[in-house]
């Protein structure tokens, strides 16, 4: 009754511009209730991860619909404008508020610096 769907990738972002990362978490409501969705980076070589919930840096939009019963809930987080230090992998995380938690794939994000012409 939980679940997170996105395609696994790797992109390349340069400095200074933004970059969007997009998940959605479909749910039973009548099992799930309510339920809590957000990005989050992985440490570098931990499990540990962060949410990217700082309104400085980033920029998250939700859009939720109903089919079937079912809730589709879309969050898109924007990295306002990337630094070396945005490089790593992303996952998109769902919690339920019965606890129950699904995660979707990896996104890595290779960071370069912008070339002079």
């Amino acid at each position: 009754y939980l679940e997170v769907v996105y395609p696994q990738m790797t992109f390349t972002a340069f400095t200074g511009s933004s970059a969007k990362l997009s998940c959605e978490a479909n749910y039973d409501p009548q099992k799930c209730g309510m339920v809590h969705v957000v990005w989050h980076e992985l440490a570098k070589n931990t499990e540990k991860s962060v949410e990217l919930t700082d309104p400085e840096r980033y920029f998250t939009t939700v859009n939720e619909t109903t089919k079937h019963k079912m809730r589709h809930r879309q969050v898109v987080t924007e990295i306002i404008s990337v630094t070396t230090k945005d490089e790593g992998r992303y996952q998109c995380k769902a919690t339920c508020l019965t606890g129950e938690q699904a995660m979707g794939h990896f996104v890595t994000i290779n960071v370069r610096r912008r070339g002079f012409a």
